[in-house]
């Protein structure tokens, strides 16, 4: 599965006077995931028949296999989730997407007016934190662990780690450059697809829900993040709202076009029979469900992070003006007496109590 957020800029934000613009976007990609056997919770094999007729010498019973402790139980729950995570690539994309949010932050900006370097960094600062605490693969990993079924895992298990399916996920790991992604844009490849590339292309984009998952995150981060900025201000927040609103058709149809791209590049050397067989273990009812619970737990990590992020530039954006109201603290104040009132006096003399 590829998720693609593309670089979106939100309306122009006052804060203290300055405009603080937020871009969310960036490009994920699976990371190559190990080879892993499948068996979990084995039971015993049933005892062969006896034939009938023949007298069979008496043995003593096999005393019962001592049974699992919570704690025993627990430990292969967790190594089931955690060994279908690896081997499906979801966890090497979740533990990147707080350092890929981040990432697309930072530096992505463009102010339309010259901001301080060093107020810059702080709210790419605090971005970066609000994004960075490894919450996504936690938080999946705890709804799994919630609707636990140790047979559609077990069965996951077994289909991410065919060889085929091995080295689909081993191929969606390799990142282009910018110059070969441009080059491969420009390729018949992706300007005239056979038919039947691009309907296993949008087979599998459609059974993970990869691009309208991404169109969610992007969405739900900038009106997060520019919500949260714009505090009790209705005006303000109604304005961002309208002008998300305006955006989400066309980023949409932008990242569903970026993703269909990202997968045909990825699976650009592999042939139409061992992709439609991959395709497959992504549109059973094992991966839908899957799937289903990853579309869930993100969204909701997502609107949690993007919020604490929000409160962070906040906060932030107060403690310029309280400092500045403070750096007068100790300082002479006899200059005020040289203004012309005793009302400009008076004002004056506020700034140093």
């Amino acid at each position: 599965m590829a998720l693609t957020l593309p670089k979106l800029t939100l309306p122009a934000l006052s804060i203290d006077k300055k405009q603080l613009p937020v871009i969310v976007g960036g490009v994920l990609v699976l990371a190559a995931a190990g080879w892993f056997g499948w068996q979990y919770f084995a039971e015993e094999p049933p005892p062969t028949p006896v034939p009938m007729g023949k007298p069979q010498p008496v043995t003593a019973a096999k005393p019962a296999a001592k049974a699992q402790t919570p704690a025993e139980i627990e430990k292969a729950r967790d190594k089931l989730i955690e060994d279908v995570l690896v081997a499906s690539g979801l966890k090497q994309q979740l533990d990147r997407l707080p350092q890929t949010l981040a990432s697309a932050v930072k530096g992505s900006g463009k102010p339309q007016k010259k901001a301080a370097p060093a107020r810059t960094k702080a709210v790419e600062d605090a971005l970066a934190e609000a994004f960075s605490a490894g919450g996504f693969h936690g938080k999946v990993s705890a709804d799994l662990k919630k609707k636990f079924d140790q047979k559609r895992l077990q069965a996951l298990l077994k289909d991410f780690s065919t060889p085929a399916a091995k080295s689909m996920v081993e191929l969606e790991s390799v990142s282009a450059s910018p110059q070969e992604r441009a080059r491969f844009a420009r390729s018949a490849a992706a300007v005239k697809p056979s038919p039947e590339r691009a309907d296993l292309i949008k087979r599998i984009d459609a059974a993970t829900r990869a691009s309208e998952l991404a169109g969610e995150i992007a969405s739900l981060t900038m009106k997060t993040l520019a919500t949260g900025i714009a505090g009790e201000n209705a005006r303000k927040a109604a304005a961002i709202d309208k002008t998300i609103e305006k955006q989400r058709a066309s980023t949409a149809q932008k990242i569903h076009d970026e993703t269909l791209l990202n997968l045909a590049y990825s699976y650009k050397d592999t042939n139409d029979a061992d992709l439609a067989k991959y395709a497959g273990i992504y549109e059973s009812e094992n991966s839908k469900w899957l799937y289903g619970l990853v579309y869930t737990a993100l969204l909701e990590e997502i609107e949690g992070t993007a919020t604490d992020a929000a409160q962070r530039i906040v906060e932030l954006s107060a403690k310029p003006a309280a400092k500045a109201a403070s750096s007068k603290s100790g300082q002479d104040a006899r200059a005020c007496l040289d203004l012309a009132t005793n009302a400009a006096i008076s004002k004056c003399a506020e700034a140093y109590r």
